[in-house]
């Protein structure tokens, strides 16, 4: 059986049977017109006629058998010819109900050719278009660019994928995705337009949408981030940019880069994250991340999968900043740790004095009974000596547990240090060298002045305990204004002014491993038979006793200040000192920028948002080397105000000395949470410095601020007032 012919073999064999047709037509027209003549006259040519009707029978003969022979394929050409009928009527067919618009121009772009879709499209139908300039119809703002697109079209002689904008009947825009491209042969441009109006409000919707969610994440005071499958950063809120450092800009489509160093944390951090990835929702995880800065910062996050048609898309978080609230927190539970410890030392304590009572009321006569008998007398001394010793220790214990009996009065600050002092040189020794700076205008405080006296010795003996070698011992008062802010921060903490008293010395300083035990009874560091671990645990239960507060500030290595506030003894006269005194700070700011160099990224936060209150412009940074590196490179700032005890090679006087070298001229103004004699007498820096002592009340840190701007440029000999006196 012989395969069917090819199309092009098909067409062949048609055009070879046409023409044998023709010539068979021609030859039997030919013999018909040369045997009527020969019938119908005579004539001299009728060799010639017979010889041409000869061979017209022979090529009619001959084009009869090619029309046989071809016969079959004759059928099989109907057959194809058939065929293709179909397929023109099937593409008839698709052009007249394509919803997409069809359109054939010439060269110049005169219709020729126009699908029945436009009249849905446009508003028009094929007769409202055909012979007219598509330019007719192409709104004004796209003229330009869909000639281009012909020229292109043309000159390239290739598909073009453009868009451009048609004009409806009603005059309003119906934006059309075109697909053309031009026929050399044809002369002709063929276009495929699809409308784009359901597309473009569906886009537009879903670009609304999204602008609203982006607009609700950033708005959020919760922390958004998304991560895909491969740990990739999607989404990064404007709270995350706050809470981390990092602007959305520098992550981004980067791999989550906040998982502290250590196996530990990155392990953690993706046991987390897989299951999260195997759909389960993750509530209230609470982990350590790593800011900008390199600093630690703890959240609290919630994590769930986000799934997608084609699989899961990531991971959502929505995560918070729970620092603070983990501090509080702490602080709250040493607070109720040293409240339960201070119900049983003082339950302890008050029945111990019951016995004590018995034991001391019976010696007394046992004493007086064995007079006569001096070996059981001697006994009787030793009963007694041990009975005041555990009254005196029984003491302590409700000193700390807040039951000893004060007598809260008007007491005179400056006195009450004054008489401290003179018990404690014969006390503290000839190696101690002992140093105060009384506050000329002290306020009164309301407090018990004998156990305030107790509570001084207590801790200049400790500080005594610490320095074995000799060292400086400081006393100091002020009035102190503890704010909402810092009230915000110490949770036993009440706004208001107090009477502060300062305890500093130059020891070792006190390890971070054990400053949150100090105020612990029977907590000590010294050998045994050396201490009862009962001294700063009275103090700490005397000064909350009084409603007032104790802070603890030192470094290894650069010694250590007790801070007490008491609350201050007011009279209506004294209130109303009190704020007028508030009314007098100055705030007035004149756009000056301020470079805050301070390692504690909350303290920083606080710092740089009060002066933006007060209108200036604020730089940071966490250390010297941070500090130095914003000078060198050229930033500008009216006032250095750095912390004076900072980690690192460099403290803040080295870092004024290294700023001063490059810029004579520049203003500096302290802070510390040491009292300001104890950091000029510990060799940390010389008088007449500016200093702001912690914690400062807002005001405070508004009239230093503008004292030291207004202040005279500093001595052309940049170390002279930085060194420590000696």
């Amino acid at each position: 059986m012989q395969p069917a012919p090819s199309v092009e073999q098909a067409n062949a064999g048609a055009g070879r049977r046409l023409n044998a047709f023709l010539l068979a037509a021609g030859a039997l027209a030919t013999i018909i017109t040369l045997c009527a003549a020969a019938f119908l006259r005579e004539t001299r040519d009728a060799p010639v006629i017979a010889g041409w009707t000869a061979a017209a029978l022979i090529a009619w003969v001959l084009a009869i058998r090619e029309f046989r022979v071809h016969r079959p394929h004759v059928r099989r050409s109907a057959q194809m010819t058939s065929d293709l009928e179909h397929e023109v009527e099937l593409y008839r067919r698709i052009f007249e109900t394509s919803i997409d618009l069809i359109l054939v121009t010439d060269r110049r772009g005169h219709f020729l050719v126009v699908s029945p879709s436009a009249q849905t499209i446009l508003g028009y139908g094929p007769g409202d278009m055909i012979g007219h300039i598509g330019m007719d119809f192409i709104h004004p703002d796209d003229l330009d660019s869909t000639r281009n697109e012909m020229r292109l079209a043309r000159r390239g002689r290739e598909t073009r994928n453009f868009e451009c904008r048609y004009v409806h009947r009603d005059g309003h825009p119906v934006p059309l995705s075109w697909t053309g491209v031009w026929s050399e042969a044809e002369q002709r441009h063929f276009f495929i337009g699809r409308d784009m109006t359901e597309y473009k409000r569906l886009a537009s919707a879903q670009r609304a949408d999204r602008e609203m969610l982006a607009a609700v994440i950033d708005a959020s005071p919760v922390a958004i981030i998304c991560l895909s499958p491969e740990r990739k950063i999607t989404v990064w809120s404007r709270a995350a940019e706050q809470i981390f450092g990092y602007t959305a800009e520098e992550v981004v489509g980067k791999t989550y880069l906040l998982v502290p160093p250590g196996e530990d944390a990155k392990a953690e951090f993706e046991l987390l994250f897989e299951r999260a990835m195997k759909g389960e929702t993750l509530r209230d995880v609470r982990v350590t991340r790593r800011r900008k800065d390199g600093a630690p910062v703890e959240i609290s996050f919630d994590a769930a999968v986000m799934n997608a048609p084609g699989g899961v898309r990531g991971i959502a978080y929505a995560l918070t900043d729970i620092s603070e609230r983990s501090k509080l927190e702490q602080q709250l539970r040493q607070s109720q740790k040293m409240d339960a410890i201070g119900q049983l030392t003082g339950g302890v304590a008050h029945d111990f004095n019951n016995l004590l009572a018995v034991i001391t009321g019976t010696i007394d006569i046992l004493a007086e009974a064995v007079a006569d008998k001096p070996d059981i007398a001697a006994i009787a001394k030793l009963i007694s000596e041990a009975a005041d010793r555990g009254a005196e220790l029984t003491s302590r214990l409700l000193a700390f547990s807040r039951r000893q009996p004060l007598t809260p009065t008007r007491t005179d600050a400056n006195e009450t240090v004054t008489q401290a002092a003179k018990l404690l040189g014969p006390t503290l020794g000839e190696h101690i060298d002992i140093e105060w700076k009384l506050e000329p205008n002290a306020w009164p405080a309301l407090v018990d002045a004998s156990q305030l006296i107790t509570a001084l010795l207590n801790l200049a003996v400790n500080a005594r305990d610490v320095m074995p070698n000799g060292g400086k011992l400081t006393l100091e008062t002020g009035n102190v204004h503890l704010d909402e802010a810092y009230a915000r921060a110490h949770s036993e903490v009440r706004a208001g002014p107090y009477v502060m008293f300062a305890v500093s010395d130059t020891g070792p300083g006190i390890p971070p491993e054990i400053r949150d035990k100090v105020f612990e009874p029977f907590f000590t560091t010294k050998e045994v038979g050396h201490g009862t671990g009962l001294g700063l645990s009275m103090v700490y239960g005397f000064v909350k006793q009084s409603g007032g507060h104790i802070k603890l500030y030192t470094e290894e290595g650069q010694g250590t200040t007790f801070k007490i506030y008491l609350p201050r003894a007011t009279s209506e006269t004294d209130e109303a000192d009190a704020h007028q005194a508030e009314d007098e700070s100055s705030s007035g700011s004149s756009g000056e920028t301020i470079l805050v160099v301070e390692d504690d990224p909350m303290v920083r936060k606080s710092v740089t948002t009060q002066l933006a209150n007060f209108g200036y412009q604020t730089l940071t940074a966490a250390n010297a080397a941070e500090a130095l590196a914003l000078i060198d490179g050229g930033a500008q700032f009216d006032l250095l105000f750095t912390d004076l005890v900072m980690p690192g090679t460099m403290n803040g006087s080295d870092l004024a000395k290294e700023a001063r070298k490059r810029r004579p001229d520049l203003k500096v103004l302290f802070t510390s949470g040491y009292t300001e004699r104890a950091v000029v007498h510990h060799g940390r820096l010389a008088p007449g410095v500016p200093l702001l002592a912690k914690p400062y009340r807002t005001p405070d840190l508004s009239r230093m601020v503008r004292q030291a701007l207004k202040a005279a440029p500093p001595e052309r000999n940049p170390t002279a007032r930085l060194t420590a006196s000696n």
